[in-house]
């Protein structure tokens, strides 16, 4: 609590006590009409008004305790959103997550009891004793782990509302080109124009997309619904070849079932939601240069699931979780049947090999999203270790790019984002691996010190628009900060002493960077208890973390909040800090008996919900 020195009211935050000291020292600048009494911001004036006790003929309210009493639920309270502050709230009810009244009822988040393993009372976690249980390390992790959440358990929808306008002309340009028909009676088309195209970014709702109609579409066919059709006849033939159960069958694809989906006319649409959504969460696809008339069928297929996801139901129609099944098989089996391995120094023959991989990785994100056990242990033990396996045998984790130059002209500046690409493939496929490992308990498939790659960009860097944005950015950055392999890095975590000065180049680490980085400090800890990594004490790893936070704290004081504490999973690295410090602390603890800290693989999220449920109640 903060105290006014001037009289007895005290605060929670540091601000409202600025705010409050400022009434003893400034003049007010206006008063109510009505009672007269003073305020220091006319705005505070108005809405006083409205609620004037004097203007009702009712007695002035009693004095209440000092600080802003939170009417939304903590869900809300978190992203500054409207709460009607039903229990549940209509929002929570609308994402399909938890809400809770935790501060003003003084109760534990999850209200159903959980089943904690045995452990000793005197147990406690010296965690940090400036943490709230509202605003405490694991706000994430708990809504992630807990079973009662059923959908969206990612958060990628509620990226949406946060993602930053796009310049759509060049996309435009390229769905025109794509779009112009391909049969020779196009000539009698003279100087018919194609409408124009409409990608508002305001919401993820196709209310409120103008999606455009093509009429032409069935007897004019373009190149763009052309592939479509191939794609449909592909999932169909895919569909007919799996093995499926009796109950399954009537589940299997036709044509008549995905002509609504698979439509030119929901392009703008599922492009625009997958950019304003789960790009975020995985920026493997670049998008000033992303061409949606030159895509290969797997990359074509994974954008388009994405896009229905997480847009409302187009047409009605309704995506069946056979689908995804099918999609997931038609993309890996293409991935098992690479036959020749490009080189990774001509780009155009491995553009694609490359985006059938990007194709893989969003397929299986999207396959996660759907919270089926019998889903997830397949991509856990089949699908992940084949998408692993593909990329070492492409020696993109070994990939390092040269010395960026200054100053690029276009082509140049494309074949830095061919290469950043690959790079960014490797990283989030490795990402992916930590991620099974941390929530699941899966022995790592990839090897940390596998990883000898560059790390990615930063996201200005990725996301500019062109060759001279790109320039300018470069140029902007400090002499001597080129970040080393990815490999290198990790080692320096673990071999610097506490003592010494931060890195030099530490203050370049992104947040992606970092959070791919704390993912291998975790994957190193999961392999110490499981026996696998002797040879890096737990002491070890713990001084690498330490590292890793004094860089966290130092590059994050420096970003822009409005954005970057919105999107992707980056804003989340910290919780998984929080997580390899527990873990840290109870394996050193003998008497400490934890499903979660066993080296048994499961399908289920129980156990890192038990754990992380005890260490929100064992904060000090």
């Amino acid at each position: 609590m903060f105290q006014c020195m001037q009289c007895d009211k005290s605060y929670q935050r540091k601000t409202h006590l600025l705010r409050h000291e400022a009434t003893h020292t400034k003049q007010l600048e206006s008063s109510c009409p009505i009672c007269k009494k003073s305020f220091l911001k006319p705005e505070v004036t108005r809405r006083h008004a409205k609620i004037c006790a004097k203007k009702h003929d009712q007695p002035p309210p009693p004095a209440s305790k000092p600080g802003r009493k939170r009417q939304s639920c903590d869900s809300c309270f978190s992203t500054k959103s409207a709460c009607d502050r039903k229990s549940p709230c209509s929002r929570c009810c609308l994402l399909g997550r938890e809400c809770s009244f935790e501060t003003q009822q003084n109760q534990m988040l999850i209200k159903a009891p959980v089943s904690i393993p045995s452990s000793p009372a005197s147990m406690n976690l010296k965690l940090g004793r400036n943490l709230t249980k509202t605003d405490g390390p694991f706000f994430f992790l708990r809504h992630f782990a807990n079973p009662s959440v059923k959908k969206d358990r990612l958060a990628i929808g509620e990226t949406a509302k946060w993602s930053v306008p796009r310049n759509l002309e060049t996309i435009y340009s390229h769905l025109e080109h794509a779009l112009v028909p391909t049969d020779p009676t196009e000539a009698l088309l003279g100087n018919m124009e194609l409408p124009q195209f409409s990608f508002p970014l305001s919401s993820i709702s196709t209310d409120d997309y103008l999606i455009p109609q093509y009429p032409w579409e069935v007897n004019f066919p373009s190149k763009l619904s052309n592939q479509l059709t191939e794609l449909m006849k592909e999932l169909v033939e895919t569909s007919a070849s799996m093995n499926f159960s009796s109950s399954e069958h009537q589940n299997m694809l036709e044509m008549a079932d995905l002509t609504t989906l698979f439509s030119v006319s929901n392009i703008s649409t599922f492009i625009s939601a997958f950019f304003k959504s789960l790009h975020w969460h995985l920026p493997i696809i670049h998008f000033p240069t992303f061409d949606p008339g030159n895509l290969s069928n797997s990359l074509l297929l994974s954008i388009f699931l994405s896009g229905a996801t997480y847009s409302a139901p187009v047409d009605g129609t309704i995506l069946s979780p056979w689908l995804f099944d099918v999609a997931e098989e038609y993309i890996f089996r293409k991935l098992t049947n690479i036959s020749t391995i490009p080189s990774l120094e001509e780009p155009t023959s491995f553009l694609p090999t490359i985006q059938l991989i990007q194709g893989a990785l969003i397929m299986e994100m999207l396959q996660f999203s759907r919270d089926d056990m019998k889903t997830r242990r397949r991509i856990r033990i089949m699908r992940h270790p084949c998408l692993v396996s593909t990329i070492r045998s492409l020696g993109i984790f070994h990939l390092k790019r040269g010395p960026l130059p200054k100053a690029s002209d276009d082509r140049t500046w494309r074949l830095l984002v061919a290469e950043e690409v690959c790079i960014r493939v490797a990283c989030w496929a490795f990402l992916a691996d930590g991620f099974l490992t941390v929530c699941f308990k899966n022995h790592p498939a990839l090897s940390i010190f596998e990883m000898n790659c560059h790390l990615p960009w930063t996201s200005e860097l990725w996301e500019a628009d062109d060759a001279a944005s790109f320039a300018k950015i470069l140029s902007m950055q400090p002499e001597g900060s080129a970040i080393p392999p990815f490999k290198e890095v990790i080692t320096h975590l673990l071999e610097t002493p506490e003592t010494e000065p931060q890195i030099q180049w530490s203050h370049s680490l992104s947040p992606e960077n970092l959070l791919i980085l704390i993912y291998a400090l975790n994957s190193l800890a999961f392999q110490n208890r499981a026996g696998l990594l002797r040879y890096f004490s737990l002491s070890t790893i713990g001084r690498a973390a330490k590292n890793w936070k004094l860089i966290w704290d130092s590059v994050i004081s420096s970003l822009d909040k409005t954005q970057f504490l919105h999107l992707g999973y980056p804003k989340h690295a910290e919780e998984l800090w929080w997580l390899l410090k527990a873990t840290l602390e109870i394996a050193n603890q003998q008497d400490a008996r934890f499903a979660y800290l066993d080296n048994t693989a499961t399908d289920e999220l129980a156990n890192l919900n038990d754990f992380i449920q005890w260490c929100h109640r064992s904060i000090e």
